[in-house]
């Protein structure tokens, strides 16, 4: 057997099964990100960035015409992309040499670092949330669902104020443990993008 036919058995055996996860993560990373992009400049923003993402750079004029959008308002939006840190721009004088037209770009390694922080900034978020579940006794009425700190349950007398319910104290609490699993992963994806950058 030759060495072309040794790679495409171990290919088919190995390689589509991490080829299609890497796929997947690559697409769920994707959908993180136009989901983060979205926030911060909304869905009109959103499209210009996905057009942004198909040029190397691109002028501004050339964005508007794609989108159909005036570029008063691609320009806005570009404007508040840089204010991030998540494009970049350059000028070159037109063909007449009368006019300076802007050319945008991807800042990607900018990019990778906002998103980043910001995924440490919710680990931060979740570990201190974990620790104030940890730390606190919670009640909850059994038939409203609803759910009380120790002292929400005492100044209501341990009784739902809802429906007057006696008040029952919570034994095993989920939500440590979803906390406790989304830590341990967003820890895992920060570990792996910090050795990455």
């Amino acid at each position: 057997m030759n060495l072309k036919g040794l790679r495409l058995r171990y290919f088919r055996r190995v390689g589509v099964r991490r080829w299609w996860t890497l796929q997947k993560s690559q697409e769920e990373l994707k959908k993180e990100l136009f989901k983060f992009i979205e926030k911060l400049v909304g869905k009109d923003g959103l499209k210009v960035f996905r057009e942004l993402m198909k040029y190397d750079s691109v002028s501004e004029d050339q964005i508007a015409d794609d989108l159909g959008m005036k570029v008063n308002d691609v320009r806005k939006i570009l404007y508040k992309l840089e204010e991030y840190g998540l494009v970049k721009n350059y000028k070159e004088r037109s063909e007449d040499g009368m006019q300076m037209i802007y050319y945008w770009y991807i800042d990607r390694e900018m990019l990778n670092r906002r998103l980043l922080r910001l995924k440490q900034q919710v680990l931060e978020k979740l570990k201190a949330r974990l620790k104030k579940e940890e730390d606190e006794t919670y009640f909850y009425c059994p038939r409203d669902l609803l759910r009380f700190s120790y002292s929400e349950a005492m100044l209501h007398d341990f009784t739902c104020p809802r429906c007057g319910t006696p008040l029952e104290m919570e034994e095993d609490n989920i939500t440590k443990a979803i906390l406790k699993k989304l830590i341990k992963k967003l820890e895992e994806e920060i570990k792996h993008e910090e050795s990455v950058l």
